[in-house]
């Protein structure tokens, strides 16, 4: 028999930070744009998590996300994980430029099988496709780094898809290899994304 005399629930410690701030792990990504760029996979409902891991090091990141993808994570958890707003369509503001302060990173997680073969033959629809498009560019004049998280189930890897992940890479796409599990092509765990963009980042310092 429980005792409720002896029940307790004590209020959590006190903290000085902010409901939307977190707790610094390490300065490597200061100053570092990075576009959360989120398609239609499950592995959507993950993203949160994933914005607020880059902010402890540092980063400033804005979400993309297509509608697909709003079917798996609720925008309100990803405005209030990455403390800006979601951009969903194209406006008079061309955020997919974002010309006053543009991005260093482009982070493509996860990233499905439609969302692949759309970018490597440059169908620029939508906010997430035309901020590709302008990712890209940016590339390959040296001025950002793109990354694709590919997540799918087995039955989906085939000749295509590899072959546009093939073609990505060839023109300087940093693809991330996948979690594997389960028969499926997971979303890495937030340490390894976070490594990942730490590391593009470090190699696009090296070339200003």
């Amino acid at each position: 028999m429980i005792c409720m005399d002896a029940f307790e629930f004590p209020p959590p410690t006190p903290s000085d930070l902010g409901d939307q701030e977190i707790a610094r792990e390490s300065d490597a990504l200061d100053g570092v744009r990075v576009a959360l760029l989120v398609t239609g996979g499950i592995a959507a409902m993950k993203t949160p998590f994933l914005a607020r891991s880059l902010r402890r090091h540092g980063a400033n990141v804005t979400a993309f996300c297509t509608d697909e993808a709003l079917r798996y994570v609720a925008q309100d958890a990803l405005a209030w994980s990455t403390t800006s707003p979601v951009i969903t369509k194209l406006s008079a503001c061309a955020e997919h430029l974002s010309d006053d302060a543009p991005f260093d990173v482009y982070l493509v997680a996860p990233a499905t099988a439609a969302s692949i073969g759309r970018m490597a033959h440059g169908i620029a629809e939508g906010a997430v496709g035309a901020t590709l498009a302008a990712a890209i560019g940016r590339m390959e004049q040296g001025r950002a780094k793109v990354l694709v998280a590919p997540t799918m189930h087995g039955s989906m890897h085939n000749s295509i898809l590899v072959k546009a992940l093939r073609e990505l890479h060839d023109i300087g796409v940093r693809i991330i290899t996948p979690r594997d599990a389960y028969g499926k092509h997971n979303l890495p765990d937030d340490s390894v994304l976070v490594a990942e963009v730490c590391d593009a980042v470090a190699s696009l310092r090296l070339r200003r």
